[in-house]
């Protein structure tokens, strides 16, 4: 191995990437990582209905989209934007700002997402209100699946990936 094939590429260099030491390294993994398992978690069944014996009812993430785009585009619009829009121009944006931006570009862009980011649980305080609400008409069952625990571990995870990301770049930007 030679010196030069170990010294970082001048193109990543200059990124909060390439100025990471230990344990942060993993910061772009994982947010790449969490910006596949975000679309799957769309799939995963959230919770099902049951009335009576014979109606019972999956619903996920996208199927909530579908059906609210047939009753109500407000909310349907409220869904798809912050519940998934949102958290993934998030995360891509996160990763782009990591591997690509240079360090002081990116330390801006990493506030800026940051504030961004109080928005993520939107969505799953929206599907919470939602099973509160079918649970209390006493009429059937509302059985939580593990597609909203897979779900709420995604965003809770890009949540504690973005302020590990905003600390490691304050940490680079004062030149620690």
């Amino acid at each position: 191995m030679s010196i030069k094939s170990s010294l970082p590429r001048p193109e990543i260099a200059n990124t909060l990437a390439g100025r990471q030491r230990g344990l942060t390294r993993l910061i772009g993994p994982l947010l790449a990582v969490t910006l596949v398992a975000l679309p799957i978690t769309w799939h995963l069944p959230l919770f099902r209905t049951e009335l009576l014996v014979f109606l019972e009812n999956e619903v996920t993430l996208l199927g909530a989209a579908t059906t609210l785009a047939e009753t109500d585009l407000f909310l349907c619009a409220i869904v798809v934007l912050f519940g998934m829009v949102i958290p993934f121009v998030k995360l891509t944006a996160l990763l782009y700002s990591w591997f690509a931006m240079p360090q002081r570009k990116a330390q801006l862009w990493i506030d800026f997402i940051s504030k961004l980011s109080k928005f993520s649980m939107l969505d799953v305080m929206l599907i919470a209100i939602v099973i509160v609400g079918l649970k209390g008409v006493g009429m059937g069952k509302v059985k939580v699946e593990y597609g909203l625990y897979a779900y709420a571990i995604v965003v809770l995870i890009v949540l504690l990936l973005s302020s590990w990301m905003q600390v490691a770049a304050g940490r680079n930007a004062s030149g620690q």
